[in-house]
């Protein structure tokens, strides 16, 4: 046992009146109900007052299921909270031996880690005993207490099975319908709601080209609602491929993890099957998850320029002249736009395009602190990796030393069940053993991909319409998304209006025209003339 600051005598178990309280739910009903967090925090302070015991913190968890303890946060609270007070010992007390642990497994880890620190486990339904027959007692009741949560797991699953194989979803209702009880149904029905017919207009919308791009999509949900607005660009667009690729659209139903393959739902579909299957060979094209499919090279700028009075993205086709000689021609398609039909010669809206372009280049004030800020990004990242090496090699350590322990343990104890346990345990350090000796001999070599990276930024930076003009038709529709946020807009009187770049292009733009006292005073003392690392961390 430790012994108690200031005093160099043993602290008694019957001296300890310091409590923790540990109370778990594992569902919203288990909270409203009798087995709620608060109904086991009173049981538990009517158990302390009636001991003369002292309530140091209580703790609140929600946890469904079993396994790892430190899944729990508030587990890993009360842990730390203890670690954090060497000097003192407590009592963590629990409401029900089910709220200890409900996976044989980490209910003897648990155990182990509690009296690792001195610290006394109470029960108010059972009485924790270190004996030998007190052990199999636990055990022979973690484990049972492990076959209910998992009978109770299967049985959930089966029903709700059940009600895919009747052909509803016993998941939450999908965007844009709502569960309701409706009369003929023996489940909850998705019904349409609201935000339905945007979901329709969306996913038609890519198919038929309105929004090309899996971000225009997403741009599309979020300007009506449906997404949020506060998601970053890769979020709404993972969000926005579920909903183009998700059958129940389409009034059917699937879980691959169950292996219920489409079936046809009781529910309302807001698209057709014919719609879903187009939208899903048009997701699997590797040219039209990102451009249109007849994006050609004199029309390399079809569905990224706007009309300027409507805001209608251009269409492109040729035109012929009296001598019969094709020509192309972008022309605005809204016909309530004053300006449907008005062609403008595509090399005219090219070259304004490429004078735009030219407009963007880096100084070498510029380049320089590029190579600095990609050369310390560079540096932490492979520190990072040096510092994930030496954990690996801890863990590797630790791993081979628990392994010794549990082998020790085994010989000393004479109970299969305990040794049942123990070998199990020494089973999950030898996996995790191996996978750590696999990522241990996984090392690369960062060089080659940190020398090619460096030149493809420096590339962009110092000339964007290099990079461009070298590019095929199929990379400039990505490229330009790289170098403006936003569609550009024309006018065919004053060309491109003002551009919305994207920010790595208007995060070097102000760079480029800051004032170099400016860029100095933002900053330290920089690597080369003018330019700061810190001051663009500013």
């Amino acid at each position: 046992m430790k012994k108690a600051q200031k005093k160099d005598k043993i602290i008694p178990d019957d001296d300890v009146k310091d409590v923790l309280i540990y109370a778990r739910v594992s569902s919203k009903r288990q909270e409203l109900e009798g087995s709620g967090l608060h109904s086991q925090e009173a049981r538990c302070r009517e158990f302390v007052k009636a001991n003369d015991w002292k309530i140091e913190k209580v703790f609140h968890d929600t946890y469904t299921g079993g396994g790892d303890f430190m899944a729990r946060k508030a587990m890993r609270e009360v842990i730390k909270y203890i670690d954090e007070r060497p000097h003192k010992r407590f009592i963590v007390l629990f409401d029900d031996l089910k709220r200890f642990a409900r996976d044989t497994e980490f209910h003897l880890k648990l155990r182990t880690v509690l009296k690792a620190r001195e610290v006394i486990p109470k029960c108010l339904n059972y009485n924790f005993d270190d004996s030998a027959e007190g052990m199999f007692v636990e055990t022979v009741l973690a484990a049972s207490n492990q076959l209910e949560r998992q009978q109770n797991a299967r049985q959930v699953s089966q029903k709700m099975q059940a009600c895919f194989l009747d052909g509803y979803l016993p998941f939450p209702a999908p965007r844009g319908y709502t569960k309701k009880k409706v009369g003929g149904h023996r489940h909850k029905l998705c019904v349409p709601n609201e935000d339905a017919p945007i979901i329709k207009e969306a996913i038609e919308g890519f198919l038929h080209l309105k929004y090309p791009q899996k971000i225009d999509v997403a741009r599309f949900l979020q300007s009506k609602g449906v997404l949020s607005a506060k998601q970053g660009a890769e979020k709404a667009i993972e969000a926005s491929t579920k909903i183009l690729r998700d059958p129940f659209f389409a009034g059917d139903l699937q879980y691959l993890k169950w292996d219920i393959l489409r079936k046809k739902g009781e529910h309302e579909a807001i698209i057709s099957r014919d719609v879903y299957e187009k939208v899903q060979k048009r997701l699997e094209s590797k040219s039209t998850t990102f451009t249109r499919q007849d994006v050609r090279e004199d029309f390399e700028l079809r569905g990224l320029v706007n009309c300027n009075c409507c805001g209608t993205k251009y269409t492109g086709a040729p035109s012929k002249s009296k001598t019969g000689k094709k020509h192309p021609y972008y022309k605005c398609r809204d016909k309530k736009c004053v300006l449907y039909g008005k062609s403008i010669p595509a090399d005219t809206l090219h070259t304004d395009f490429y004078k735009e372009l030219k407009t963007i280049h880096a100084t070498d004030d510029v380049i320089c602190l590029a190579v600095s800020i990609f050369e310390d990004v560079w540096k932490e990242e492979l520190q990072k990796r040096h510092k994930s090496q030496e954990d690996l090699l801890r863990f590797k350590t630790e791993a081979e030393e628990n392994i010794t322990k549990l082998s020790t343990h085994i010989l000393k104890t004479e109970s299969m069940t305990v040794q049942k346990q123990f070998e199990k345990q020494i089973e999950n350090y030898a996996i995790e053993l191996e996978e750590i000796e696999s990522q241990l001999l996984g090392e690369s070599n960062y060089s080659v991909p940190y020398r090619t990276s460096m030149e493809e930024v420096l590339g962009v930076l110092k000339s964007p319409y290099d990079v461009w003009v070298n590019y095929s038709v199929e990379q400039k529709q990505r490229f330009f998304s790289f170098i403006f946020e936003d569609n550009l807009s024309y006018s065919k009187k004053e060309g491109y209006r003002t551009p919305n770049y994207a920010l790595p292009i208007r995060i070097f733009q102000q760079i480029k025209g800051a004032e170099p006292l400016e860029v100095e005073l933002l900053g330290v003392e920089p690597r080369c003339k003018r330019s700061s690392y810190r001051s663009l961390r500013v």
